[in-house]
């Protein structure tokens, strides 16, 4: 994902993009002076900013596509290059301060007249808190599922979600038959740092998340029919390959390069709990 902050020289674009950048973990900032300092871009016309606006953005499409959340401070005045680069969840924010800052006073702004006019999203720099600008922009993902098992095809799974947000939230379930505690396994995803609920059984009323996030990632036909999708916007992802946990659970000295050590030692105890091995 990519949040782009725009607006003036002395708007304050970097001190929030640095702000978000320790505020979200695996989060990079790409600053529009830096790169200009980079390559002595000091060129202000239209081919002095479409040069940098390529570099900048182009970068910061690698670094998202690779999974991390990128905040870019830039003019970025061309609309055209913006959308060359920019996908439906990458946001673009123009950012806005009270007064007259010294880049102003210095001429830093002179002849500059970007087009702006695919984006309605403001922000003050005044009081900029972190917590409240994530709050107001950047959507909450929610990932439904069992993982009894955590492999690398659900690895796939939350990385493609954080092409979406970094706020990802994984909502677990168990069914009957399942062989992890549902504690457990929530311990287990925790220790890998992502934030987690627990959610009712796949028989039970799960219609109220659909008010509390943005995004739907999923690929299972019965839990998508669960939700709501005129309240929250569906992203379908496919089984990954071939991996399976019910495969791994029934062959686990031979997937050691599906699971993790940890999962398969869960998954060991697990099945001698409840005498299946």
């Amino acid at each position: 994902m990519i949040i782009l902050f725009l607006g003036k020289a002395g708007s304050g674009k970097t001190p929030a993009a640095k702000a978000m950048e320790k505020y979200w973990k695996d989060s990079f900032v790409i600053d529009g002076d830096e790169l200009r300092a980079e390559t002595n871009n000091s060129d202000i016309s239209y081919l002095g900013r479409e040069a940098n606006m390529h570099l900048g953005l182009s970068r910061a499409r690698r670094l998202s596509d690779l999974g991390f959340t990128v905040f870019v401070a830039m003019q970025a005045p061309i609309k055209e290059i913006r959308q060359q680069y920019l996908n439906e969840y990458d946001i673009c924010v123009i950012m806005k301060n009270s007064g007259l800052n010294q880049k102003e006073k210095d001429g830093y702004n002179k002849n500059f007249n970007p087009d702006y006019s695919d984006i309605d999203n403001y922000y003050n720099i005044e009081n900029f808190s972190a917590a409240e600008f994530s709050e107001k922009f950047i959507p909450k993902v929610l990932v439904p599922a069992r993982f009894q098992g955590f492999h690398k095809g659900h690895k796939v799974v939350l990385e493609e979600a954080k092409r979406i947000s970094p706020d990802i939230t994984i909502a677990l379930r168990t069914d009957d038959g399942d062989i992890i505690d549902l504690d457990k396994n929530i311990e287990l995803l925790k220790s890998r740092n992502y934030k987690v609920i627990k959610t009712p059984s796949i028989n039970e009323d799960w219609s109220y998340l659909s008010k509390e996030y943005d995004y739907l990632v999923q690929g299972n036909p019965m839990v998508i029919k669960k939700f709501n999708l005129d309240k929250i916007k569906l992203k379908f992802i496919p089984r990954y390959g071939t991996v399976s946990g019910t495969d791994i659970r029934n062959n686990l000295e031979n997937n050691h390069n599906n699971i993790d050590t940890d999962v398969k030692e869960l998954i060991k105890t697990s099945l001698k709990s409840s005498k299946k091995i």
